[in-house]
């Protein structure tokens, strides 16, 4: 694709301000950003979309042309929300520097410009991956002259003559017959694929194959009827099916990571206490309403099976099911944040407690990796914005405490002994935890018991002998025996509440 394409584009609207600068550099990807000095985040070839944010002296627009030249950027694509007009001293650097200018309308986001370029590069791409792609013509001719994810589950149904569906990580449905696989079977599924160990697997009578590596991130392609009755040459069409359909997921894959840089610069600018006029034009960009109630979602990720593509499902799933809900994504490796619109501040209880299903969905499939969910107040609109992020980190930090591997803090747990424990140094929490369990974790490491856990689930259990002894499957006896070694080794009396507070803070550090 080249920049000329892009005036003949129904639907952009876009306007050419450098009349004289040609068009005929070629369009490698979409890159969105506000930043004043974009250079080192440019690979070279990139339309480049600006709302103006890095604005403040005429001076500015003179800097920012540099570093689109220096970065290799093919065009610029300029918006008028911020500023009212495109800078003409920004029109006249880049056009100096044989960069084109376009100006986009207001009412067109940036997040369906990109998504429009980005399709058209990526079907041009897939142009030339036809020619050395040989088998299962039919599927990638299809993949190539544009059709969607829908569009391939349906060929494959039909090859197969059963039906066929496309999941997302968290059991989301992307395509295929939404009446014939529940929600709660879509969860289902979706834990079992991410749960076995080599694909397919089988669940339920389906068969289940990962779109792209494990599934992580591109989802799950799922097949009606057992590997063994789809055959030899049907379950190697679905398997050819699955690879065609990771080429359309890295696709998305692309346009979100687009979109989540461009969020990413929204979230600075709140933490950089930008303007509130930046900040509420940023959130138009993205589409969503400042006047809205408003509040923030914090994910911290580690681990195997890239938990940040599971983190990110599954809050947006619980964003598409809490109704009139809208969010934005900003994410990097080890984490993101999601600013959500409400339709009624209420909304945000509705968004907590479907999480907290979801996630209790999740934890047997999470053995690879940790993720913490922290969610905010709602804020009643944009102004709001600063104190819901920092309100949302600050739950996650405390999630990350947790045992759990998928866990949800919200602001209404901030007032906890956890948020004491989260603002200690992690060093120093690392040394109170070894200190009390140290002795008790040798202890099971050299006899493969079992008394951290039990000391975890006797104070979460309030001491309750009964309740202690049937949550862990054993008899009483068995229970009072192992109290008594805890109190030898750890040498404090779990009779007395201050003991029972030490061990129970220790127990809480991970």
């Amino acid at each position: 694709m080249h920049v000329r394409d892009l005036l003949g584009e129904q639907g952009l609207r876009l306007e050419l301000l450098t009349p004289g600068v040609p068009l005929d550099r070629e369009l490698r990807w979409v890159y969105t950003t506000d930043l004043l000095e974009p250079a080192a985040f440019l690979g070279g070839g990139e339309l480049v979309l600006t709302s103006e944010g890095w604005y403040r002296t005429p001076a500015d627009c003179e800097t920012f042309a540099a570093s689109l030249a220096e970065g290799g950027a093919a065009a610029l694509v300029a918006g008028d929300l911020l500023l009212g007009e495109v800078p003409p001293l920004l029109v006249e650097a880049c056009e100096r520097r044989g960069i084109p200018v376009l100006a986009a309308p207001s009412e067109i986001s940036y997040g369906a410009l990109s998504r429009t370029v980005i399709e058209r590069i990526n079907r041009e791409r897939g142009r030339e991956l036809a020619d050395v792609l040989g088998r299962h013509r039919r599927l990638v001719a299809a993949l190539v002259e544009g059709a969607d994810l829908g569009g391939l589950v349906a060929m494959l149904a039909t090859e197969l003559d059963t039906d066929c569906w496309a999941l997302s990580v968290a059991g989301r449905l992307l395509a295929g017959p939404d009446e014939a696989l529940p929600p709660a079977l879509r969860v289902r599924l979706a834990v079992q694929a991410l749960r076995a160990e080599r694909p397919p697997a089988s669940a339920d009578g389906h068969t289940l194959l990962p779109i792209g590596r494990h599934g992580a991130g591109g989802g799950h392609l799922v097949v009606r009827g057992a590997p063994a009755d789809l055959g030899t040459d049907g379950l190697g069409t679905a398997e050819q099916t699955a690879e065609l359909l990771a080429l359309g997921g890295a696709r998305r894959d692309e346009r979100r990571r687009t979109e989540q840089r461009f969020h990413a610069d929204l979230i600075a600018l709140v933490d950089g206490g930008a303007p509130p006029g930046t900040v509420h034009a940023r959130l138009l960009t993205a589409g969503i309403s400042p006047d809205r109630p408003l509040l923030a979602l914090t994910a911290l990720t580690r681990g195997a099976l890239r938990p940040w593509d599971l983190a990110a499902d599954l809050a947006e799933s619980v964003v598409d099911e809490t109704a009139g809900a809208k969010a934005v994504v900003a994410g990097g490796e080890h984490g993101l944040t999601l600013l959500v619109a409400l339709d009624r501040e209420d909304d945000g209880e509705r968004l907590a407690e479907l999480l907290r299903t979801r996630l209790a969905a999740f934890e047997p499939a999470a053995d690879g990796g940790r993720i913490a969910f922290g969610l905010s107040a709602t804020a009643p609109d944009a102004s709001g914005l600063d104190r819901a992020l920092e309100e949302s980190r600050h739950a996650a930090r405390l999630a990350a405490l947790r045992p759990q591997r998928l866990s949800l803090v919200t602001a209404a747990e901030l007032d906890s002994h956890l948020m004491l424990l989260a603002g200690v140094p992690a060093e120093i929490r690392a040394s109170y935890r070894h200190r009390l369990l140290g002795p008790l974790e040798a202890y099971d490491a050299e006899h493969g018991a079992d008394l951290v856990r039990t000391l975890t689930v006797f104070l979460g259990e309030n001491g309750a002998w009964r309740t202690t002894a049937a949550a862990l499957h054993i008899h009483v006896s068995t229970l009072h025996y192992r109290i008594g070694r805890i109190e030898h080794l750890t040498g404090r009396d779990l009779s007395t509440a201050r003991d029972r507070v030490d061990l129970y803070l220790a127990c809480a550090v991970d």
